[in-house]
């Protein structure tokens, strides 16, 4: 399903998908720091899945109606 992009982006919250890669939790939470400093966006849930496995039901149930979007995010 493709939503349409939010005219607005002060204080949307993000979601963020960890691969477990080296660095991706770290990569990922730095840039949710910029966004927090330049337009207040939260960062809400943080979700680990494994490298090449698709997101669980679970962790698309953690995301959903907690987050205006989400990164995921590779590392290495």
């Amino acid at each position: 399903m493709r939503l349409p992009r939010p005219k607005r982006f002060e204080g949307l919250r993000i979601g963020l998908i960890e691969n477990s890669k080296k660095n991706a939790e770290a990569v990922l939470r730095t840039v949710a720091v910029k966004l927090d400093t330049a337009y207040g966006m939260k960062m809400e849930v943080l979700v680990h899945k494994h490298q090449r496995a698709p997101l669980e039901d679970a962790q698309i149930a953690e995301l959903k109606g907690r987050v205006d979007f989400a990164i995921a995010g590779v590392g290495d």
